[in-house]
């Protein structure tokens, strides 16, 4: 029986694949498909704090949306400059469609800033709203996803809720001036 390798998968002439999943006749690509198990990503509900490694890298529609994003780069000179220590925390849905695309903009824009003054906590909760630590949204109210609740000195000084009209970017200078 000839064997040869094709782009990293042991194939033998027969067309069965030496390896699970390549070449088994699954599509690889179609939409939904999770690389890494069962259930499709895009409706994955992940709780608890999150990290943004995991939202970009396991979230197939925030990590797009990550790659895509266009930040909006005359908003961003004020979010260098800040020079109090501001807290972020979101609060997200992994599984709705609002927070998939919000969510990465807030990484990409942290990120770009370029600013260790500013921090971000990430926590998704399921449809029925648990984080699943009861302590980690204590005391705060969400009423719409994803939420970002700025804080400076410990304190709320102003949230974003959804998806704001003048950009996630200009929405976040508002509230740090």
């Amino acid at each position: 029986m000839m064997k040869r390798l094709i782009l990293g998968a042991l194939v033998m002439s027969s067309g069965v694949s030496a390896m699970p999943g390549m070449g088994n006749g699954m599509p690889q690509n179609a939409p939904g498909a999770n690389p890494h198990g069962a259930m499709p990503l895009e409706t994955a509900e992940l709780t608890g704090v999150l990290t943004s490694q995991q939202l970009i890298f396991e979230m197939i529609p925030m990590g797009r949306e990550y790659l895509a994003y266009q930040v909006d780069q005359s908003a961003m000179a004020p979010l260098k400059t800040v020079s109090e220590p501001v807290e972020i925390l979101a609060v997200l849905g992994t599984w709705e469609p609002t927070s998939q695309k919000q969510v990465p903009r807030m990484m990409k824009i942290l990120k770009l800033a370029e600013n260790d003054k500013i921090t971000a906590q990430y926590v998704g909760v399921d449809k029925k709203g648990s984080a699943g630590d009861s302590t980690l949204l204590e005391g705060i109210q969400v009423l719409a996803f994803p939420t970002f609740i700025v804080r400076q000195g410990g304190k709320e000084v102003g949230r974003i809720e959804g998806a704001p009209k003048g950009g996630l970017e200009q929405a976040l200078v508002d509230i740090l001036k």
